[in-house]
């Protein structure tokens, strides 16, 4: 039997959809799909049937999948235990996580680990909470790294806070907040969460604010938001780290000092703890340094740059 078309069924059979596997696991509709075909051919079954634009499982696809799940689980197994006997440190590496800030943070954590480690491959699938944590995704990682609020699972990496930002340009034009009072007479920009909109949760000191902003700008993506802010168009809601670069470059201005959210967890969950192999070890150990004091990372970093906004004169002209 094909361990890779057994693959390929495992992936359509749990997105239920061809176009939704292609497009998570960064493959081609017509391999999935001719995988599948070969592999109900071989078995001389209909692994699947058609239900609008769902793919749901035959009673031979429940019963394949199963089995599949536990060969490609003995594949693996079987490669890792080999990779073992190496002195180096090799094989492949597959994360889970929560896509909040995938380049700006999982991306360079996962560039650090391979800068000391380039025989692991790295296979890097973010997924919406309810989906991650789903027994048929969780059996298939080897960790999940999650900015769960309110989780205690897993090792703490980091701790991250959230505070208000806007550009030079919203604020020249709208003014700026000086108490948590004054966000009434301003724009925002609000983050959705899975369970609704993301309301801003402040404190200083004692004192704690939770704002939920009039908006026209509403986005289930951190980039999105934040590419808003710098485009003049309101106030953001942003992890701190997640802004660093913008804010020393001027393109977007902190707001509201010292009000800033509680600290937001940042974890690291192992799906067999008690089977770690050589390359969790050290997978584990590189997002330990990756978080600690005084580490300075030296790779590529993305970020939101103001090039020409046309609401703010060119120099040497009149407004």
């Amino acid at each position: 039997m094909n361990t890779e078309a057994l693959a390929s069924f495992v992936k359509v059979a749990e997105m239920r959809s061809l176009s939704a596997a292609a497009k998570l696991y960064g493959l081609p509709k017509s391999t999935l799909s001719l995988h599948v075909k070969q592999l109900g051919a071989d078995l001389d079954v209909e692994l699947f049937e058609r239900s609008g634009r769902n793919m749901l499982l035959t009673e031979a696809g429940r019963t394949l999948l199963a089995h599949a799940r536990q060969i490609l689980g003995s594949c693996d197994a079987a490669r890792a235990a080999l990779t073992e006997l190496s002195d180096d440190v090799a094989g492949t590496l597959r994360i889970g996580a929560t896509g909040e800030f995938g380049t700006a943070f999982y991306a360079q954590m996962m560039i650090a680990f391979r800068r000391l480690y380039p025989k692991v491959e790295i296979e890097l699938t973010f997924f919406s909470p309810h989906v991650l944590y789903a027994s048929e995704s969780f059996d298939q990682l080897d960790a999940v790294v999650s900015w769960d609020e309110g989780a205690t699972e897993g090792e703490t990496l980091w701790t991250a806070r959230f505070a208000l930002f806007a550009s030079r340009t919203y604020l020249d034009r709208a003014g700026t907040p000086r108490t948590p009072a004054d966000l009434a007479d301003h724009q925002g920009i609000v983050y959705r969460t899975p369970a609704g909109l993301q309301h801003w949760r402040l404190q200083k000191g004692t004192a704690q604010e939770s704002i939920l902003p009039r908006s026209s700008l509403i986005a289930n993506e951190y980039w999105t938001v934040k590419y808003f802010a710098a485009a003049g168009e309101g106030i953001a809601y942003l992890p701190r780290f997640f802004t660093d670069i913008e804010c020393e470059r001027g393109h977007l201005v902190p707001l509201l000092a010292d009000w800033e959210s509680a600290e937001k967890r940042v974890s690291i969950r192992l799906t067999r703890p008690h089977a770690a192999s050589r390359k969790m070890a050290a997978f584990m150990d590189t997002c330990r340094r990756y978080f600690s004091p005084g580490f300075e990372f030296e790779g590529p970093r993305y970020f939101v740059e103001t090039i020409h906004d046309p609401q703010r004169p060119e120099e040497g002209t009149r407004p």
